[in-house]
């Protein structure tokens, strides 16, 4: 029956928006903007790990996405030079380097929340009550990926 849609059918409906909605919003943070600092989309994905989990270490930001460590470091570097990210070396062992993002990054991304505000503001009709469970699920969504992601069990299905 047309309207009705079952659990599995809700979520596979809600990826395939939130595929879609992300093209459109990711490109905002590549864009020049007076005030903030404009990053690569591969860039943008490092620190969405970064802010997922600071602290990381390139090897295991480099195996997200994979890609060759020497690639990850190049760009982390950019990170760093534009002060979005800094490096620390791992207190028990001085080789290994985590990565951790700066305060200008919490601030960057403040400041590119309210550039996707005023992108979405209009697009919807669903009043504050409504929007707070979107973001509840989105939330919860995006935790629980990442804590999949993090389970090599789990991620690889078993």
């Amino acid at each position: 029956m047309p309207g009705t849609s079952n659990r599995a059918d809700l979520l596979g409906q809600l990826g395939e928006h939130i595929i879609d909605s992300f093209r459109y919003l990711q490109r905002e943070v590549t864009v020049p903007r007076e005030g903030l600092i404009h990053v690569t989309r591969s860039e943008a994905d490092i620190m969405r790990i970064l802010m997922e989990e600071p602290g990381t270490t390139v090897t295991e930001i480099a195996r997200t996405f994979g890609q060759h460590k020497s690639n990850t470091s190049t760009r982390i570097a950019a990170l760093v030079e534009k002060g979005l990210a800094k490096k620390v070396s791992a207190v028990d062992d001085g080789r290994e380097v985590r990565v951790y993002p700066t305060q200008a990054a919490l601030d960057n991304l403040a400041g590119y929340r309210h550039v996707w505000a005023q992108q979405l503001d209009g697009l919807s009709t669903q009043d504050e009550e409504r929007l707070t469970v979107a973001v509840a699920v989105m939330s919860e969504l995006a935790e629980g990926l990442a804590a999949k992601s993090r389970d090599p069990l789990e991620s690889a299905g078993k």
